[in-house]
């Protein structure tokens, strides 16, 4: 039988970016407590009200000090070093302190080929990859592989970092020919024409329960989320697709959490991109557009409380505000203020560098791209 936390129950978070601002915003406004855990001081989610630990993740000594002060364990970051999973893992098993998602999932899902392996297993389609840890592999991938390609690092790239297209066979294998014989964390992944980008966002309960947003389109600009627009201009087979596919791969891990799940759609078929094992920028909609937020899902399964009968949302946009564009004295900021329809979140951050997220405007109603 599931436990249920209640106020003023703490619950800790690892990462204290702007996901675990608004986790905290929702968990602290409800009655709960809220600590974080980051090397980062004065973050996001401190400024809100979330206790901060400030040490680096590797610093198990901290980390322990920290899981003993809280009563669960979410995430809002999945960069987390393996072996501090681990411990996290093994400190739950003893303790009996709820971790959800599993460090398992976190896991899985930081390392694109551990991730790409279990879609195939789990029958979902993806585009045809190969796993590159030394040059003998690299060879044969140069070999197997149709072009163009992209390489990518399988741990830590996100937003378009730690990837590099080869037009040809005859440019990748050029590369092959500068490798040493040192070991490789790679993934090359053949090139896909795709029509459209989606994601779908979806939350399972402690007790297999299941709720589904309807997908999102989702518009990249240099390989960074520039808008959402909700629910997406998709056929009904699509649709399907992706929800279907979406609640294959979480009940196929046991996942209890909120993730995003992106994909690629050419026609009337999709591929699965990636997944994300915490709330997602593209249901950032949620907040204003919807009858309950990704955010309070993910309170929800870490606390026990029950889901709401269903899910109902409103069309509705979402705009990323990067560093560039932080003008918060502009007359486009004035303008959308002065308009009931959107609603501004700021992430609290000070330094509006170039591509750092800074916040976000929701829009809701009919108007998709054009809201912007």
């Amino acid at each position: 039988m599931t436990k249920i936390l209640v106020p003023p129950a703490r619950l800790g978070v690892m990462g204290s970016g702007q996901l675990g601002r608004m986790f905290a915003q929702e968990a602290i406004r409800m009655g709960y407590q809220v600590s974080v855990y980051s090397p980062e001081r004065n973050s996001p989610a401190s400024l809100v009200g979330a206790a901060e630990t400030v040490a680096p993740y590797e610093d198990e000594n901290s980390l322990q000090i920290f899981l003993k002060s809280i009563d669960a364990l979410t995430f809002e970051f999945e960069n987390i070093p393996g072996a501090e999973l681990n411990f996290i893992s093994e400190y739950s098993k003893k303790n009996s302190l709820p971790v959800f998602p599993s460090p398992e999932c976190i896991r899985i899902a930081q390392h694109r080929i551990r991730e790409k392996t279990l879609f195939t297993k789990l029958g979902l389609p993806t585009v045809p990859f190969y796993p590159i840890t030394n040059k003998a592999e690299a060879t044969k991938a140069a070999e197997t592989s149709k072009f163009p390609a992209v390489l990518k690092t399988s741990s830590f790239g996100y937003d378009g970092k730690g990837q590099t297209k080869f037009k040809t066979k005859e440019e990748f294998r050029a590369w092959v020919g500068s490798l040493g014989q040192e070991p490789l964390d790679l993934i090359l992944e053949e090139w896909y024409e795709f029509d459209k980008e989606g994601s779908v966002i979806l939350a399972r309960d402690q007790k297999g329960n299941i709720l589904c947003y309807s997908p999102s389109e989702n518009i990249h600009k240099n390989h960074i989320l520039d808008t959402t627009i909700h629910p997406g201009n998709f056929s009904d087979s699509i649709k399907k697709q992706m929800i279907g596919s979406a609640k294959i791969l979480a009940e196929g891990i046991d996942y209890v959490g909120v993730f995003g799940l992106e994909f690629f759609i050419k026609g009337d078929k999709i591929v699965l991109n990636e997944f994300a094992p915490r709330p997602h920028n593209s249901g950032h909609f949620s907040q204003n557009g919807a009858n309950i937020s990704q955010f309070q899902l993910q309170l929800r399964c870490l606390t026990g409380l029950p889901f709401p009968s269903e899910l109902s949302s409103q069309p509705s946009s979402m705009k990323n505000i990067l560093g560039q564009d932080y003008l918060p004295d502009s007359a486009l900021w004035a303008k959308y203020l002065s308009d009931e329809r959107y609603t501004l979140h700021l992430y609290g951050k000070s330094d509006p560098r170039q591509d750092r997220k800074m916040g976000h405007w929701n829009y809701v109603g009919n108007g998709g791209e054009k809201a912007f």
